[in-house]
């Protein structure tokens, strides 16, 4: 280990002695940083926030195909190794120390472009240090052994740039690091799954974006750290000190099963419906982040009834709600209403209903229903009716429209199965056809959701409710 540090502290000072190993270290992935976030995020504080897991991922990726990848067989070709060979080190301490000087070179890097991304862009910085530390430590640890893999099968300088771009630009193009993944194709997306810079661009993302825990992306975490055993273990067992020496057939056809842990994963992930769901939630919070929030069209902000946003959301939805159950039947049902983040379509907060239904003796269905006054703009001209976004389990729900406080006499309401994902549920416009005559369309009207079904646990989420 000691020689390992040694040789990793030796090959930092030549680093720091060549200036286009400078440029390139420090100044290139920087240069990356303001084309994202200038060009892409517009500057944008929280779509930069986006951006930059993507910019990390690409700055690792390029570390470890084209840095320490390229530099194992440039030594090799030139003879570089040749010195080491006679001194009482193995080819364990070789790789051990290109990894380690691989990544205390990268670790500055990583702290200029937060700094960067800070001070110039104003990023919100979402994310802990240490959380941080571990991503990038994981990242380059998985990359390093996909480089040193490459490095290890292939013979010449020529073959080992071939091999690197076949796989390089396959991440590039696929992974999410130039093109986000919701903007892909849905083959694609479920291609995505496969490829290591998948995992950590998204667990950028979800982190800074959503404010998820990193515990949620362990299996990520895992399947990268796993990968970089792999590396690192062919990239020992297939060293080579002299350009001379060539791998056998067999050995190239080995180092395949370096993919085995990417193909389990990814498996395993396309059976996760929150897969393609959660990558768009990500997404449509930078979109709004980059239009602004305030930025609708007028068009919009005309349709739009209610979206469960602003500083005061949660107390005047909480203050204009009330729930009842199947209690005074004999059940035992409850229910309970509360604001979620991120709603549908890119917005911070949705409305949840939720709750345990347990039905009264003999009955087999339990029952619960919540009402929700909103305020509701005048109607615009050429309106079909409303609309809103609804997701949820599989029970039997039913949303109706209420003028005023007759909550007991709706005009008209819609049954529905939610899915998982967030869908589009409409009322047409018969919704306002039982009003008095002449009477004026009211200013508040009720929203009231209830759901009948088997005994166990329920929960809706419903958001941007609007004229269509």
């Amino acid at each position: 280990m000691i020689h390992a540090v040694r040789i990793a502290l030796l090959t930092i000072r030549l680093v720091m002695r060549t200036k286009i190993a400078l440029f390139f270290t420090f100044l290139f992935p920087v240069v990356f940083l303001f084309i994202y976030a200038g060009l892409f995020a517009h500057g944008n504080p929280e779509a930069v926030v986006y951006m930059f897991g993507p910019v990390v991922t690409l700055n690792i990726m390029g570390s470890g195909f084209w840095g320490l990848g390229m530099q194992s067989v440039v030594q090799r070709e030139r003879g570089s190794l040749r010195r080491y060979r006679l001194a009482p080190i193995g080819s364990g301490t070789m790789v051990l120390s290109n990894l380690l000087a691989n990544y205390l070179l990268g670790l500055p890097t990583i702290g200029l472009l937060v700094f960067c991304a800070v001070a110039v862009f104003h990023m919100p910085l979402k994310i802990g240090l240490l959380t941080l530390l571990i991503l990038v430590t994981v990242g380059t640890f998985a990359f390093a052994g996909f480089g040193l893999t490459i490095a290890s099968v292939a013979n010449t300088m020529q073959e080992a740039q071939i091999y690197n771009n076949v796989v390089w630009l396959s991440l590039l193009f696929l992974s999410g690091v130039t093109v986000p993944l919701p903007l892909l194709p849905h083959w694609v997306q479920r291609l995505a799954a496969f490829l290591p810079a998948t995992y950590l661009v998204t667990s950028f993302q979800a982190i800074m974006v959503q404010g998820r825990p990193l515990a949620e992306h362990w299996a990520e975490m895992v399947v990268l750290v796993v990968s970089g055993i792999f590396g690192l273990l062919f990239a020992w067992k297939l060293f080579r000190w002299e350009k001379e020496e060539k791998i056998s057939s067999r050995a190239k056809w080995l180092s395949v099963t370096f993919i085995i842990p990417f193909l389990i994963t990814g498996m395993w992930m396309n059976t996760r419906q929150d897969l393609t769901s959660s990558w768009a939630i990500a997404y449509r919070l930078s979109e709004r982040a980059n239009r602004g929030a305030d930025e609708r069209p007028a068009t919009n902000r005309a349709l739009l009834i209610e979206d469960f946003e602003g500083r005061e959301a949660a107390e005047n939805i909480l203050k204009r709600r009330q729930v009842s159950t199947d209690a005074a039947h004999g059940g035992h049902s409850t229910a309970e209403v509360s604001l979620i983040s991120p709603g549908a379509a890119g917005t911070q907060h949705a409305l949840r209903f939720k709750g345990h239904l347990a039905p009264p003796p003999g009955t087999g269905k339990g029952s619960a229903m919540t009402w929700l006054v909103l305020e509701v703009p005048p109607e615009p001209k050429n309106v079909h009716g409303i609309e809103f976004e609804v997701r949820g389990d599989d029970n039997v729900y039913q949303v109706s429209w209420c003028p005023g406080g007759a909550k007991d006499s709706c005009p008209l309401s819609s049954t529905f199965v939610p899915i998982a994902d967030w869908q589009t549920v409409r009322l047409l416009d018969g919704w306002l056809a039982k009003l008095p005559a002449g009477s004026p369309a009211p200013s508040q009207w009720q929203l009231v959701i209830s759901v009948v079904g088997p005994p166990g646990d329920f929960s809706l989420d419903i958001d941007e409710i609007k004229f269509y």
